[in-house]
């Protein structure tokens, strides 16, 4: 175990150091205009909301239990590693956006953006209660201004990524893409690692990573969230599932399916 968390660990510092990056140089809001690489973007950070997120899991488990002999073993690994990853996952995006966001209530940087710039009345909006609310009371300033209006350096701002911030109305800190990219890229990678024994195979644990860091640094890049909220989300979601891993619950159910 202690060798394989050493790899995570120097991966980990990798992809931190990668995030800090953000706050030295001007990615915020750098891929919203008009072009593919908005799109690029938009895409990336897809993977890591709600639907990506379930589709990646579920390929990645199935990929992992075609290691198992015997369908039994490879339909029960599927199971419980779809459930434990649903609950961690699940358990902690729901604790994140219900309960420390709403406490904390810090504005993503696009709706500041839109406050300073665009005489948007972010202190209105946030004190909508619920999302739906939020969206509606944002999607009517974005029509009655119209798209010649809602500019940033006096470019258009894609339809898609305005779509995005039309969706994406809850507060800012931690954000949700870094937190379960990296619970998730962490845990892979340690299950990869644990499950493979020949170098070639063993490699694929950095794609986890590099998968991660680009969902988090696409959160800057659409401007909806800050540098401080996807590194210490990265570090967040990192931390649980070190927390995980040395309980060796992960070894000792592995260890079981594999005998």
């Amino acid at each position: 175990m202690r060798s394989r968390i050493d790899i995570l660990i120097i991966c980990t510092a990798i992809c931190l150091v990668i995030l800090a990056s953000t706050f030295l140089f001007p990615y915020g809001f750098s891929a919203i205009h008009e072009g593919w690489v908005a799109g690029f973007w938009l895409f990336i950070s897809n993977t890591g909301g709600t639907i990506g997120v379930p589709v990646i899991t579920l390929v990645f488990c199935i990929v992992i239990s075609l290691h198992y002999k015997g369908w039994f073993k490879k339909m029960l690994f599927l199971t419980l590693s779809l459930l434990g990853f649903s609950v961690v996952l699940g358990g902690f995006a729901k604790l994140n956006e219900h309960f420390i966001k709403e406490n904390l209530r810090i504005e993503r940087p696009n709706i500041i953006y839109l406050h300073n710039q665009k005489d948007f009345d972010s202190e209105e909006f946030y004190n909508l209660p619920t999302k739906a609310d939020r969206q509606k009371y944002l999607k009517e300033f974005l029509n009655e201004k119209g798209p010649d209006f809602i500019t940033f350096d006096d470019k258009p701002i894609h339809p898609k990524v305005l779509q995005h911030w039309l969706n994406e109305t809850g507060f800012s800190f931690p954000s949700g893409h870094s937190v379960n990219a990296f619970l998730m890229a962490t845990l892979m990678s340690y299950l990869l690692l644990f499950t493979y024994e020949d170098f070639r195979r063993r490699t694929f644990f950095i794609l986890p990573f590099l998968w991660a860091t680009l969902v988090a640094l696409s959160r800057v890049i659409l401007g909806v969230h800050s540098p401080t909220d996807i590194a210490l989300g990265a570090l967040i979601g990192s931390l649980i599932a070190y927390l995980i891993i040395v309980t060796g619950i992960i070894d000792k159910y592995l260890k079981q399916k594999e005998n």
